[in-house]
């Protein structure tokens, strides 16, 4: 009797010990998702070319071209490199819905011949001239910007496509030099132009501006190597030039990678209008111009 009393005890704190451990986790219970990976920096820079043509009008030193030259003309009767230079990049940093970027453009461009026409002086500048022999412009721009995401949705194929929207500000920046020739055919009042082998010279001297901006961008993705992106902005406002805009779309094609970097190829269109003015009579200088034309380009994203 004393052995089933002694089992009957061991039993019974055996029973309470169980009641009173703590229970264990169901195997069949859902394994908790892992927790998302940590936002970081990733940066890509794109050096590109821009097939660029020229339409509009220049006034300096209050002498007036117009200007109608495709980037035909202007490689056709441009001395490379002397007046024909051009070297662009882009550099953007994101970290989630945030981006940063910086589009610095620096040209160099010529136009001479029937691309180029001179016209009536202002009432205060005396005398007539010849057609204009030329005309050379020295251009960089730089443009800094930050966006937000604040749209992103899936096109629902399957496929990882996705669109999203952006929204950014910022400012552009310009500077400028341009050379205008223009061929003694007539009278002039020359005492505030340079004279060159039978040509006045206007220069403008360094002209700089600066145009606030604000814009959109959407980048649609078709196939995780196949990128759409479309982005217009509108700036100046008075601030700097009256109206600036541009417009700008471009395909990327993801080339192949390396073990520190996506490498994608660049290809599209590009367009830029500015109206600047500033003085008046002989220091007077304007520039109405709208360049645009092809882009094309190779990027790296780290």
């Amino acid at each position: 009797m004393s052995v089933f009393r002694n089992l009957s005890a061991r039993l019974a704190l055996l029973s309470a010990s169980l009641a009173l451990a703590p229970p264990a986790i169901s195997a069949d219970l859902p394994a908790q998702p892992p927790p998302p990976p940590a936002q970081t920096w990733s940066f890509t820079i794109t050096p590109y070319l821009w097939a660029t043509s020229l339409s509009g009008f220049t006034t300096v030193r209050g002498r007036t071209a117009d200007v109608d030259a495709s980037f035909i003309d202007i490689v056709d009767r441009t001395e490379f490199p002397k007046n024909l230079f051009q070297a662009a990049a882009v550099l953007e940093a994101r970290k989630g819905p945030l981006s940063l970027w910086a589009d610095i453009a620096y040209s160099k461009v010529g136009v001479t011949g029937d691309a180029l026409r001179s016209r009536q002086f202002s009432p205060d500048i005396g005398g007539s001239i010849g057609a204009s022999a030329s005309l050379r412009v020295r251009l960089l721009i730089a443009e800094l910007a930050a966006a937000y995401e604040v749209g992103r949705w899936d096109d629902g194929f399957g496929q990882g496509g996705s669109t999203a929207i952006d929204l950014y500000a910022g400012t552009r920046v310009w500077w400028q030099q341009a050379n205008l020739n223009l061929s003694l055919t007539g009278t002039v009042t020359i005492d505030d132009l340079a004279i060159a082998r039978g040509r006045a010279i206007a220069r403008s001297g360094d002209v700089a501006w600066a145009d606030p901006m604000i814009g959109a961008r959407l980048r649609h993705q078709f196939s995780p190597a196949v990128e759409l992106v479309v982005r217009a902005d509108v700036g100046g406002f008075g601030a700097g030039s009256d109206l600036s805009w541009q417009a700008i779309g471009a395909f990327n094609l993801e080339l192949f990678k390396t073990a520190t970097a996506t490498w994608s190829g660049l290809i599209g269109y590009k367009a830029l209008f500015v109206d600047y003015e500033q003085g008046s009579g002989r220091t007077r200088y304007r520039y109405n111009m709208l360049e645009y034309g092809p882009i094309m380009g190779i990027s790296a994203r780290f």
